[in-house]
């Protein structure tokens, strides 16, 4: 087994494509095999895989969750990894995917990158004088209906953090101006991940641009920049910080 980097989004129909990402080779250069998991929310396979009733949207969400532990799951099963050397990453609704998923299978993951996560689902989705908030009822349902507000805080992984578990290492990112997930939304499941498992080793780390919004910085620079500052917590938490270069490896798996 090696380390595994396993990402996804799975979300809105989007693809996130197995392309070439010159900021995946600090992971690449160090022997971890870079996974991109194309979970039912996206739209890798087709509009069935994103819509109702066998895609992951409204009141079928959580199969992109089902779907993303179960990818690595495969991964452990077959020996390409094992949970002590698994990290996993999603930003945005990518970052309800990662909150989700660690909630259900703590000890599956070593370390979690959630950037800007979109991880108090009922709350804000009751908000309306957010100003992205009504729009986003075709994805996620309107709470005001009982049926998707209690779907909702099934999934939401503010409210579903388990207690007496070892949740993997996390970093927790947020923009201090991003108008599509409030900062004060990481900034909640950081303090809960904290209250409920107080004994817990495994550091969780809340980290707040001053400057950004929802996108990162805008100057390309800083945001490499920011992209070190999180690879390098995995590599620390994964204990690769100090590995000499190893081969290249790439795989995709849905």
């Amino acid at each position: 087994p090696v380390p595994v980097h396993l990402y996804g989004y799975g979300s809105y129909g989007s693809s996130i494509e197995a392309d070439f990402s010159s900021s995946r080779l600090p992971l690449l250069n160090r022997g971890i095999i870079y996974v991109i998991a194309h979970v039912r929310g996206g739209g890798e396979l087709g509009r069935a895989w994103y819509e109702e009733p066998h895609g992951a949207k409204l009141l079928c969400k959580e199969n992109t969750f089902n779907d993303f532990v179960d990818v690595a799951r495969f991964l452990v099963g077959n020996d390409w990894t094992t949970p002590e050397l698994l990290s996993c990453e999603g930003r945005s609704a990518g970052g309800l995917l990662i909150g989700a998923s660690i909630n259900q299978d703590p000890e599956l993951f070593r370390v979690a990158i959630l950037g800007v996560p979109f991880v108090d689902v009922a709350v804000t989705m009751t908000d309306a004088s957010i100003p992205l908030t009504t729009g986003e009822w075709i994805e996620w349902g309107n709470p005001n209906e009982e049926k998707y507000f209690q779907y909702m805080m099934d999934y939401s992984p503010m409210n579903n953090v388990q207690t007496g578990k070892k949740y993997p290492s996390c970093l927790i990112t947020g923009g201090l101006h991003d108008p599509r997930v409030a900062y004060w939304e990481p900034t909640k499941f950081a303090a809960t991940l904290r209250h409920a498992n107080p004994d817990n080793e495994n550091p969780v780390c809340m980290k707040v641009d001053m400057s950004s919004g929802h996108f990162s910085a805008s100057d390309r620079y800083e945001h490499y920049r920011g992209l070190a500052y999180d690879y390098s917590f995995v590599l620390d938490q994964l204990g690769l910080g100090e590995r000499p270069h190893g081969e290249f490896h790439i795989a995709v798996t849905e």
